[in-house]
């Protein structure tokens, strides 16, 4: 009987050896499908994002920014074991960037927004992140959350292939509907990238130039007075109605006269006007902001100098009334990537798409190609949803801009 236990304990310490490789092999397949199901899709991420107000605080003064996203972003990232880094911009509002390596090989940059445009008017409920009718709705869905989850799960798919070799990194800033701060500060806190592709909504067509923005503000002052007898005063509105006649006459007469091959041309459009302070008091000034949309090689300076002749030679000199053009308060480059560069021509082969577009609207793209980094702006989604009542992104369009952004990733970083 002693013999016999002690030969079953000889066994049992010959077949530990295979326990224990059955007991990892159990344990890894265990860990990997747990990973799997914890993997979100894009969905999930974009549910999640929507769900939480990111509005711009100059969109909206009560905005509390990006912070709750961000704070999302960060504890989704660590769970995911992700290289995540957290980098202040403004106070309360931080960019984060999550980053992914596989050996030696080129940097490639995935650029998305945290911050969405005012909820003001909006005809849905702007952070239910509600799934209907195919879709999801809400503020950012398209413009650019959507776009974002699927950078995000597509980096995660990447993570567990061995088909590519290099690094993406996502970046996720702050401050893209109004000055760009995020952008700026990401470029100014890390190295150049290899190649960055923008995830503004573009229904998946690859876009390789964008237009810039130059805004100023046309002020007339009058005179204050009592409305009781307002020719004792010179009405700062009134005043304004021939500088806006002349301003409009120069965006419909002179401005599409600024052209580049490739792009639409030249636009201005004036988006804000205030006077007076009370409807008894003959206002003393009236504020005119406006912009234009600017292309690459144009001259702001120049153009900005145009437009102030063109007006002031129509205005004239009148009596009780000032006209000033104040400088331009901001100035967004353009940016315009070769169309055989191949960052365009790969993106354009995998898309099916004989040639890349460009757009009139801005982003955060201008700002990485200023810095010599070949950008090109790819997006599921349409622009014309974004900024919307009823904002939202279909399904389908997830789907298909992870895989889009998976399949870039790997033909690039061969």
């Amino acid at each position: 009987k002693v013999k016999s236990q002690s030969h079953n304990a000889k066994v049992k310490r010959q077949r530990s050896p295979f326990l224990n490789f059955d007991l990892c092999f159990f344990l890894s397949a265990f860990y990997f499908c747990f990973s799997r199901m914890t993997q979100m899709s894009a969905l999930e991420i974009a549910r999640k994002l929507v769900r939480l107000p990111s509005v711009n605080p100059m969109h909206d003064a009560a905005s509390a920014g990006e912070g709750a996203v961000v704070d999302w972003l960060e504890q989704w990232g660590q769970s995911q074991k992700l290289q995540t880094l957290r980098e202040p911009v403004l106070p309360g509002r931080d960019n984060i960037s999550f980053t992914i390596k596989n050996g030696d090989g080129p940097h490639l940059l995935l650029n998305g927004h945290t911050d969405t445009v005012s909820v003001a008017g909006m005809s849905i409920e702007p952070f239910s992140g509600e799934v209907r009718d195919g879709r999801l709705w809400g503020r950012g869905s398209t413009d650019m959350k959507g776009p974002l989850a699927c950078m995000l799960a597509a980096l995660l798919e990447l993570r567990a292939r061995e088909d590519w070799r290099g690094t993406v990194s996502v970046g996720c800033v702050v401050d893209e509907e109004t000055e760009f701060q995020g952008i700026v500060k990401l470029i100014e806190d890390h190295d150049p990238w290899d190649f960055a592709v923008v995830g503004e909504p573009t229904n998946l067509r690859v876009v390789r130039g964008c237009k810039g923005c130059l805004r100023t503000i046309v002020r007339v002052r009058g005179r204050a007075a009592h409305s009781s007898d307002p020719a004792q005063g010179r009405n700062a509105i009134v005043g304004m109605a021939p500088v806006l006649e002349a301003v409009q006459k120069f965006f419909d007469d002179e401005i599409g006269k600024f052209t580049r091959e490739g792009f639409s041309p030249c636009t201005g459009s004036v988006g804000l006007i205030e006077g007076g302070t009370a409807v008894n008091i003959v206002p003393d000034e009236c504020v005119v902001t406006f912009e234009i949309r600017t292309l690459p090689g144009q001259d702001t300076g120049a153009t900005f100098a145009a437009a102030e002749k063109f007006v002031r030679e129509r205005i004239g000199e009148r009596e009780g009334y000032e006209l000033i053009f104040d400088p331009p308060y901001h100035d967004s480059p353009n940016f315009e990537t070769a169309a055989d560069h191949p960052l365009v021509q790969t993106a354009c082969a995998l898309r099916d798409q004989s040639e890349a577009d460009t757009v009139a609207f801005g982003c955060d793209g201008s700002k990485i190609a200023g810095g010599g980094v070949p950008t090109i702006i790819l997006g599921p989604g349409d622009i014309s949803q974004a900024h919307t009542k009823d904002e939202f992104i279909s399904l389908t369009d997830l789907e298909a801009g992870t895989a889009a952004y998976v399949e870039l990733a790997r033909e690039l970083l061969k």
